[in-house]
């Protein structure tokens, strides 16, 4: 059976002096890797197992592979130092630089990522993750990270940008009201703040499921202080549920619910990220990053319902 293919670094494409650094933390040499799979980046994503048995996730770049990769392990190895043991995330091994590469090594957690389609079970095991996370982790212990409305500001004014430049193709039915999208998008921004240390990136290839049902959040590089119900309207903006057999959104108004916040608010953040992807679908995509411009497109064409549909449902115009 032949292994699937990767747009990451593999374990075979970093320098011997990385290789033994990562058997001198273990104890002893690797003797086996894996690479995973999944996310955009070229970073090296391996699991390796040394030689007395200890297990590491690997991440390794250079500025010259992507320099935006490199920044990112630069900030996720500064986030994993802070982020307290009682929330659901692997665990920080060590980090280092051996010459022009910067290396993380992380935890390895024994799962998988959820599989896709979703199902019901799965994605109440997330939400339920993430409300431990929310619990455990407010006020945030990283308190001088962005704010998510800093973070993510300027991505949920997409349909400004695209106001200012229509696609042809734009869909009619956002054509029609374009400048309230953009108004809702702006709205959705400001809900986003508050206390909360949130993952800000959360969508399926940032989680691994255990054998035994949990969850372990993964990828903190854009770790931020944000709303309780951030992270989880990120996530199930990108559950693709055409059928409704997900009931995606009446997850979404029972989230909103128990926080106390209204529902119209859900309804300006996820007007802002399809947004984002219908502004996005169009930007050129950096060829090491060969993934990222259908994800794109298939976001903006599986959100779009949603937000037609809570919007109608509002009674917008």
């Amino acid at each position: 059976m032949t292994e699937p293919t990767t747009h990451r670094l593999t374990w075979n494409d970093l320098p011997e002096s990385v290789r033994a650094r990562v058997g001198d933390v273990l104890g002893a040499p690797v003797r086996a890797h894996r690479s995973a799979h999944g996310g955009f980046s070229p970073s090296s994503a391996e699991l390796v197992t040394a030689r007395n048995g200890r297990t590491a996730f690997v991440k390794a770049v250079t500025a010259r592979t992507n320099a935006g990769s490199m920044c990112l392990n630069l900030q996720e190895a500064e986030n994993l130092e802070r982020i307290p043991p009682a929330v659901p995330a692997a665990r920080l091994i060590a980090s280092f630089r051996e010459g022009p590469w910067f290396v993380l090594m992380i935890e390895a957690v024994e799962g998988s990522l959820p599989t896709l389609p979703w199902t019901p079970s799965v994605l109440d095991a997330v939400l339920e993750t993430l409300d431990v996370l929310q619990r455990e982790a407010t006020p945030s212990p990283l308190p001088s990270a962005p704010s998510v409305p800093d973070l993510t500001g300027e991505d949920l004014r997409g349909f400004e940008r695209v106001h200012a430049d229509p696609p042809a193709d734009l869909d009619p039915w956002i054509r029609a009201r374009i400048r309230d999208l953009a108004t809702a998008g702006t709205d959705g921004i400001a809900s986003l703040d508050g206390d909360t240390l949130c993952h800000t990136d959360l969508r399926a290839d940032n989680l691994l499921v255990r054998p035994d049902g949990s969850v372990v959040i993964v990828d903190w590089a854009w770790a931020g202080r944000g709303s309780r119900v951030a992270d989880a309207l990120q996530l199930l903006a990108s559950v693709d549920d055409a059928d409704g057999a997900l009931d995606v959104d009446a997850r979404i108004d029972a989230l909103m619910d128990r926080h106390g916040a209204p529902r119209s608010d859900a309804t300006d953040v996820l007007a802002g990220i399809l947004g984002f992807f219908v502004d996005a679908s169009r930007w050129d995509v950096d060829p090491s990053l060969p993934t990222l411009g259908e994800h794109r497109r298939s976001s903006r064409d599986h959100l779009l319902p949603m937000v037609r549909r809570r919007w109608e449902r509002e009674g917008r115009p």
